[in-house]
């Protein structure tokens, strides 16, 4: 019999479940196979930066299973296309499982394919605490509300589930493994991950000095984007070089020695978030193509185009907007209240469909996990589940204002406005013309003019969102 171990958003070769399955379950006479599949999912949103953390992340990945005496096959193309080139019969294909509704479209078509070889797909609950099928309210139907969610997911955590799954790759002998000549050689390129790293050894790292340091301090200083605060292991948590079970037992190690607990607190409620998320687009498919409360699919949004690309190459006029995006087109990454900000703005200030940003941030960000991106945008739409109800509607100025009071982080990223001074860095536009001169940045040419003006924009937003509830 052959046994294929499958790595997917698992790239790791610790504390992972159906690894250890996987090698438990190999026999004296059986042979194996470590294999990885490059293929661009129908979302196709992989980024040149993006691309650049998953190769850094399979590089250390195969390393890691060399030193072991193994190889990492990675083939690239459709997944029923590599099984077909690979599978002959009797074999057992391990891996861990995925719960968008198009991953686990996927995986049942390779279980068909692979039932129709006299073989097998065995999957393993390994990215969440719990399973999205398996938590649910006292009526048997899905949490749509999260502070019920995290009280019922404290209610059930136990150390079970947060027990490390062991593994012990002495069992098997690499003179079994299958070798392949069809799989694919990869170049890691140089591209800039502006501190991003990928890999096992690098998130290790991140988790290690976050826990040091910055999760003491993420309740009171997460939100100042010019602050070095948050524990930026997105992308490691997307792409499995570290276990969501590692995070969650490091932050309760912590918890259970520290003073700052409601520090601490809230970047276990932030797991949690994700894992919300997760049951969320798991348990209501329908977040793919639409919003979640489907009255908001008959919204009209305005889709202007010249004020998409705008937002999207961050000269609409706001600071603290263009400092985001411009973040994200350069780094691959954005400081989370920012994501709530440039969100916002986009849908309710422009009134442009939130799909069209949440593919514009799929397609940049380093860290994209469908299920957080998509509850983001439609949280800030006030489309989705437990959203930002549409009357409440940010005010980029004061948001500003109250997270980056002196403009250290709009200087960061909008170069034209390094010379001005914290009274105008949040509407640059109401400086005069001898201040202007004075702080080297002409409105209109140097720094452009706001594109909208927010109060009306507001009142314009509203107005769409109260037809929808005939108001």
């Amino acid at each position: 019999m052959v046994k294929i171990f499958w790595f997917r958003k698992d790239l790791r070769l610790d504390d992972n479940r159906a690894l250890s399955e996987f090698i438990k379950g190999i026999k004296s006479d059986d042979k194996f196979l470590f294999i990885y599949i490059k293929n661009n999912n129908s979302f196709r949103f992989f980024g040149e930066k993006r691309i650049q953390f998953l190769n850094e992340c399979l590089l250390d990945l195969k390393n890691k299973l060399n030193e072991k005496g193994f190889n990492l096959h990675i083939f690239n193309g459709n997944s029923l296309s590599v099984f077909n080139q690979i599978i002959d019969a009797d074999s057992i294909v391990y891996a861990n499982k995925q719960y968008e509704p198009y991953c686990i479209e996927r995986d049942s078509k390779i279980s068909d394919f692979l039932i129709s070889k006299s073989s097998e797909l065995k999957l393993y609950a390994d990215s969440t605490v719990f399973e999205p099928n398996k938590m649910f309210k006292a009526d048997g139907t899905p949490y749509t509300i999260f502070t019920p969610f995290k009280n019922k997911f404290f209610t059930l955590l136990n150390d079970t589930l947060l027990r490390e799954s062991k593994l012990n790759f002495k069992n098997i002998n690499p003179l079994a493994e299958q070798k392949f000549k069809e799989a694919l050689n990869f170049e890691i390129k140089s591209a800039d991950l502006s501190g991003f790293s990928g890999g096992r050894t690098s998130a290790l790292k991140s988790l290690s000095a976050f826990c040091r340091k910055g999760i003491e301090e993420y309740n009171s200083q997460r939100d100042y984007p010019s602050a070095d605060s948050t524990s930026k292991l997105s992308p490691h948590i997307h792409f499995g070089t570290v276990s969501v079970r590692e995070c969650f037992s490091a932050a309760f190690k912590k918890l259970n020695g520290s003073g700052k607990k409601s520090e601490i607190l809230t970047w276990i409620n932030e797991l949690i978030w994700r894992e919300f998320y997760y049951h969320i687009t798991f348990n209501f498919p329908h977040v793919i193509n639409g919003s979640f409360k489907k009255v908001y699919d008959k919204l009209n949004w305005t889709d202007n185009d010249a004020l998409f690309n705008k937002w999207c190459e961050g000269k609409t006029g706001f600071p603290i907007v263009d400092a985001g995006m411009r973040q994200l087109n350069t780094e691959g990454w954005m400081h989370n209240r920012l994501r709530m900000i440039t969100a916002m703005f986009l849908t309710k200030d422009l009134f442009i469909n939130w799909k069209k940003g949440e593919k514009y941030f799929a397609g940049n960000l380093i860290d994209l996990d469908f299920a957080s991106n998509n509850g983001g945008w439609q949280w800030s739409a006030s489309t989705g589940c437990d959203a930002q109800p549409y009357f409440r509607i940010f005010n980029p100025y004061l948001q500003s204002e109250k997270f980056d009071k002196y403009g250290d982080y709009i200087r960061k990223y909008v170069p034209e406005l390094k010379d001005v001074p914290p009274k105008y860095i949040h509407k640059p536009d109401e400086m005069t013309a001898d201040l202007q001169k004075k702080y080297s940045v002409i409105i209109g040419k140097d720094y452009p003019y706001p594109i909208v003006e927010h109060k009306t924009a507001k009142e314009f937003s509203l107005s769409k969102f109260k037809l929808i509830h005939g108001k």
